[in-house]
């Protein structure tokens, strides 16, 4: 009897200890991928020139700062112009030509209910794009086209 009780408790830590290896195994794998999705723009940060469309009068490009941060988009002319906070973004890189081409958009909705919705695409250091903002009821009440290059930091 004793040695059949034994073997139950011996098979138990055993299937124990494989749950929990599989468990730390799956842990480990999903952090490295939300790792690898954060590199494709997390922590960097564009000095971008974006120029209103279609507006006739006082068409001047405006300065303005993309910063990502982790899985988050904020621009300073957008909060201080438009009151958009750091919204969420999604990214995807196409690696297929050479140069990978990473793709983002995001939506965010300020607190008057205008919607921004960004589109753009990061090759190397340049970035280009869209930024559009829209009322409440989907018209649009300014269209931006952007272009930047990717700050550097001194070390």
């Amino acid at each position: 009897m004793k040695n059949n009780s034994q073997r139950k408790k011996y098979c138990i830590n055993y299937v124990s200890a494989a749950i929990v290896a599989f468990t730390f195994l799956l842990s480990s794998t999903g952090n490295m991928y939300a790792q690898k999705k954060e590199k494709l723009l997390g922590e960097k940060n564009f000095d971008l020139v974006l120029t209103e469309q279609g507006k006739k009068k006082n068409n001047e490009p405006v300065k303005d700062q993309i910063v990502f941060r982790a899985d988050r988009i904020s621009s300073t002319f957008m909060l201080k112009e438009y009151v958009f906070t750091a919204s969420a973004y999604n990214a995807s890189v196409d690696s297929t030509s050479g140069t990978p081409i990473i793709t983002f958009v995001s939506d965010s909705k300020n607190a008057d209910g205008d919607l921004l919705k960004w589109n753009g695409t990061v090759t190397g250091e340049t970035m280009e794009g869209t930024a559009i903002i829209t009322d409440k009821k989907g018209k649009t009440k300014a269209d931006y086209s952007f272009k930047g290059q990717q700050k550097k930091f001194r070390k």
